[in-house]
């Protein structure tokens, strides 16, 4: 049964609409009101948003205060938000949230990712700017995952891991948009065997087996963004009938893979 709604399958799980309420945002553990979703951000502090924290002592300690925290109060969270740079002892603090439905991480330096399998009941995930990132192994043990963005993840060129997630219904693998720099994968393979997706985006990534094919066996697909390519465009008259896809740059900007 799906589970996405037409909106997050239009404009992706993870896009934020200015019309929706955001999470409260604070920086120290003192602020916490007992809300069970919430964006903290902990890190970078001393900028001219936060210039009350001058020392490294005092940056330190409100880090390790959130450390402490979520160690203690592992049932605390179902959604979390970091959008200051996440380090690893953070990273792995934030495992230890047994109910956590949602994380969304905007970047950081977390190279081992292990932990995150701790996360059952996980059912969305974004993990930003994860060039450190060593091994997608553990995101495959999450079950219960529905969406999942990962970006820029330099050190990964085999997403086969992730054919183990049979609810996911979103996948989106970036490379740095803003850079932009490009991620390389072996190949599309997998998606041979992910035929439930109903939402795939590969914009900022290059596929070295240059086959495409795979795409096709996208049945479920309603939303596919892909980077023009000489390749995708003596594909694109049978991409283009893939029988449910309706969003997505194949759909609204078609003049970038036929001219």
């Amino acid at each position: 049964m799906a589970i996405l709604n037409e909106k997050q399958i239009k404009y992706g799980f993870d896009y934020c609409h200015q019309d929706e309420p955001q999470d409260r945002c604070i920086v120290e553990v003192s602020e916490y009101n007992g809300e069970n979703a919430l964006t903290i951000n902990c890190t970078q502090l001393g900028d001219s948003f936060t210039p009350q924290y001058k020392t490294a002592k005092e940056k330190k300690s409100i880090l390790h205060q959130w450390c402490d925290f979520l160690y203690d109060n592992t049932t605390a969270f179902t959604e979390l938000t970091f959008c200051t740079r996440m380090p690893q002892e953070l990273f792995d603090a934030v495992c230890a949230q047994q109910n956590l439905r949602k994380l969304y991480i905007k970047w950081g330096v977390y190279p081992d990712i292990s932990k995150i399998a701790n996360l059952k009941k996980l059912e969305y995930l974004h993990l930003g700017s994860g060039a450190s990132v060593g091994s997608i192994e553990p995101i495959s043990k999450l079950k219960n995952l529905v969406a999942l963005s990962v970006e820029n993840f330099q050190k990964i060129d085999d997403y086969s891991p992730l054919v183990n997630l049979k609810n996911l219904e979103s996948l989106s693998i970036e490379g740095d948009c803003f850079g932009p720099k490009y991620i390389h994968i072996k190949s599309l393979n997998f998606l041979n065997n992910m035929k439930q997706l109903r939402f795939f985006s590969f914009l900022t990534g290059i596929v070295k087996s240059k086959d495409y094919t795979p795409i096709l066996s996208l049945e479920n697909v309603e939303h596919l963004t892909l980077r023009p390519s000489k390749e995708l465009k003596n594909l694109y008259s049978e991409i283009i009938r893939l029988p449910k896809l309706k969003y997505g740059l194949l759909v609204n900007k078609a003049e970038l893979y036929t001219k």
